[in-house]
């Protein structure tokens, strides 16, 4: 004898496939997640195993080919120039910018005016998502070296040899950032920067 039919029966037995299936699906992703990174999956419940493994991936440092920079504008100061200095992640990856990396004033041609120090690699670090900008403030004074070609502008030497981002300049003849010679001829220059903030 058939047994009688139940309305919803087949619903109710379609749905509690469904769960068991989803359930699994978790189980495996959990399970997987475990042996590839067993701290993490340890201490995060179900459900957000893979969310906090995501978060704890270590953002990369970014390269000058992501970045593009610009020279808002100069401002003189008691024998020096600063310069107001846009920066801009111009890919579609999250990347971390270190402060204090290699600043050098610099021609038309990329000849080196004013070369800073080394650039940092212990400085505190900054992540900018795509599209994201920081801005810093660059100081130098006493150029005393020969003729130059215009327009003069900025570039920035990231650390571990992630390239080198010479910015826009301020306008396509500008020379606003060559300081005064203050000494010698042939004397070297003095150029830095502030830390990179929003």
């Amino acid at each position: 004898m058939p047994f009688p039919h139940t309305p919803g029966g087949s619903r109710r037995t379609a749905q509690r496939g469904h769960a068991a299936r989803t359930a699994l699906s978790a189980g495996i992703v959990a399970a997987c997640l475990a042996l590839a990174l067993p701290g993490v999956a340890a201490a995060a419940p179900r459900g957000q195993v893979f969310t906090r493994t995501l978060a704890a991936l270590p953002v990369p440092a970014c390269l000058a080919g992501q970045l593009s920079a610009r020279v808002v504008g100069w401002q003189g100061a008691a024998g020096s120039r600063i310069a107001d200095v846009e920066l801009v992640n111009t890919s579609f990856v999250h990347c971390s910018l270190r402060d204090l990396p290699g600043v050098q004033l610099v021609s038309a041609h990329g000849a080196v005016m004013i070369n800073g120090p080394a650039p940092s690699t212990t400085a505190h670090t900054h992540g900018i998502v795509p599209l994201g900008f920081l801005k810093t403030e660059v100081s130098d004074s006493n150029y005393c070296g020969p003729a130059f070609s215009r327009p003069v502008t900025l570039a920035f030497v990231l650390p571990a040899a992630a390239g080198r981002v010479v910015a826009v300049p301020a306008s396509p003849t500008d020379a606003g950032g060559v300081p005064s010679c203050l000494g010698a001829p042939g004397s070297a220059g003095n150029i830095s920067m502030h830390a990179w903030h929003p």
